[in-house]
């Protein structure tokens, strides 16, 4: 696996993509309890969303 500067990483030449995503994932530390709560902070409004356009969507089907 290669990785720039910038913490980009893609497979060496001629690597199996599936053995590039086995070293990448090995290469990833667990997320920290931070992490954890940032991600659902970030994602916490768009899954609202989603269930609200599926609720919305499901009462115009019974309609």
């Amino acid at each position: 696996m290669n990785t720039d500067p910038d913490g980009w990483c893609t497979p060496v030449a001629g690597q199996d993509v599936e053995a590039f995503i086995a070293e990448f994932v090995a290469s990833r530390p667990p997320l920290t309890g931070a992490e954890i709560t940032e991600l659902r902070t970030l994602f916490r409004p768009v899954l609202a969303e989603a269930e609200h356009r599926a609720v919305t969507e499901a009462s115009t089907d019974a309609a």
